[in-house]
């Protein structure tokens, strides 16, 4: 099929009407005492199943969902050791940084990122904390929502603007309706579609369409060109390193992470939401099944023009009536999923560690909730808005990604395992670590060293050296994790 029939609509418009459904039933099932508990924490009792799906659809996201299926159509079926690293990170951070995390934040009700380097520094080096991660985090938003304004437009021949306008007015509706709570109850609906859409639909209809996997062996191994792509060994020892370090590092300083930690019903379900999110739900099902999205299009559609229209071509030229539909909600969901999540965390940040102790430090419960739904409301705009009309912005606002990632790794490494951390050291190790990131950015990236890690180089010298030197401040809590 090459276009899409009415019942595929209908499939796309009930998906958007059962996430606007989850928003208006939690915003009118948590009112009063609590509220803004509900919204920033999602009360702090998700059960298993909602603290997995929710941790699994953010990390999957729009990025993953789409360019994995263009890794398989380019790299073949070892392209799927990209999200296997990434399920090994989240293995790891299941058992290295989720106790820890989740025990600080059930006993003083902690929030964000920034309570807890302000727990266990000051609060000056909380507030920086807070400010890098939030706007970090912030600029995927925009990215995600036109990622999944593009899916519309290539899929459901819609104009972009239009296509971004409604995705972004959908997200924002549900998540300033019921926070974290709507968040996560989302997540688990998008969850399962994605699942469904891609593991139990599109690869078994496309594997059918090609002739099996064994007819797929054939025919890539009769070229020279294609005879590695079914060889799962085909991404050597040193790639599979540098996903490593690109991915695990990330999980560490996280708002998303950080959010599914404190809203986890207690310290067992968020460990063990981690670790499933891990394996198997990244590794082995997502992983090799968005994998063999592109695969099945590499072999069907040889001559597409941009590797990552494979799943988009995939699913408008192999899937019936119907089923279309169904699998275009999925990558749509994947994409909502990381949008709403990267968004909830810098409202929460806004609210708590901007509004409540800078602002507004007797704030009322009514009026954090106000607050938190008029600041879903802004800063999804104009992170949308940037994303989408200003570019040169946006590569402004980038800038504090990469401070966040070069400069926030290993303060929170400290902050976890090392007890002669000091305010000091974290404080000017972020700085140091991230500024000297930038200004390596700013340079090109000489000799294609990646800015995160140059700031690395810098970050962890700076932490070691400042904490030897520094002692411990009055407000510092040096056993707090160690």
């Amino acid at each position: 099929m090459s276009a899409l029939h009415i019942l595929d609509f209908a499939a796309i418009g009930i998906y958007f009407v059962v996430l606007l459904w989850i928003g208006i039933h939690v915003a009118r099932t948590d009112r009063g005492e609590g509220a803004s508990e509900s919204f920033l924490a999602a009360n702090r009792n998700m059960n298993l199943l909602q603290s997995t799906t929710s941790t699994a659809a953010t990390d999957i996201g729009g990025g993953f969902s789409i360019a994995m299926a263009g890794l398989g159509f380019t790299l073949g079926i070892s392209g799927s050791w990209l999200i296997a690293v990434s399920g090994l990170s989240i293995v790891m951070v299941s058992f290295l940084m989720v106790p820890k995390v989740k025990r600080w934040a059930d006993r003083v009700k902690g929030l964000t990122t920034g309570d807890l380097f302000e727990a266990r520094f000051d609060r000056r080096t909380g507030t920086l904390a807070a400010v890098v991660i939030g706007i970090a985090w912030f600029t995927f938003v925009g990215g995600q929502v036109i990622a999944g304004g593009k899916l519309l437009q290539v899929t459901l021949d819609m104009n972009l603007t239009f296509a971004v306008v409604l995705s972004g007015a959908i997200i924002l509706a549900y998540t300033a309706m019921g926070g974290l709570k709507a968040v996560i109850y989302t997540d688990v609906f998008q969850m399962f579609v994605l699942m469904i859409g891609i593991v139990l639909v599109a690869v078994p209809i496309g594997l059918y369409k090609v002739g099996g996997w064994d007819a797929m062996v054939t025919q890539f191994a009769a070229a020279p060109e294609t005879s590695g792509l079914m060889d799962w060994t085909a991404v050597g020892w040193k790639q599979m390193l540098g996903w490593f370090f690109a991915i695990f590092p990330i999980w560490f300083i996280s708002i998303a992470a950080m959010q599914r930690i404190i809203a986890a019903r207690d310290e067992k379900t968020a460990r063990r939401a981690f670790f499933l999110t891990g394996v198997p739900i990244e590794w082995p099902l997502f992983a090799v099944g968005s994998t063999l999205i592109g695969l099945i299009a590499r072999m069907l559609f040889p001559d597409l023009a941009d590797p990552e229209l494979a799943a988009p071509t995939v699913i408008m030229e192999l899937l019936p009536v119907g089923l279309a539909g169904v699998v275009i909600a999925a990558y749509i969901a994947a994409v909502m999923s990381s949008a709403d999540s990267c968004l909830i965390g810098s409202v929460a940040i806004f609210t708590n560690d901007v509004y409540r102790k800078h602002l507004k430090q007797d704030a009322s419960e009514e009026s954090l909730l106000k607050v938190a739904r008029i600041s879903t409301i802004v800063l999804g705009v104009l992170a949308i808005g940037m994303a989408y009309l200003v570019p040169n912005v946006l590569d402004l606002i980038l800038y504090a990604y990469t401070f966040g990632a070069a400069g926030m790794f290993f303060p929170m490494l400290g902050l976890l395992f090392w007890r002669r951390t000091t305010a000091s050291g974290a404080f000017w190790s972020m700085l140091a670590g991230g500024g000297f990131a930038i200004a390596w950015t700013i340079a090109g990236e000489p000799w294609g060293f990646a800015a995160s890690y140059a700031g690395w180089v810098i970050g962890l010298p700076v932490l070691v050296i400042v904490s030897l030197a520094t002692s411990h401040s009055p407000d510092e809590d040096p056993g707090l994790f160690v």
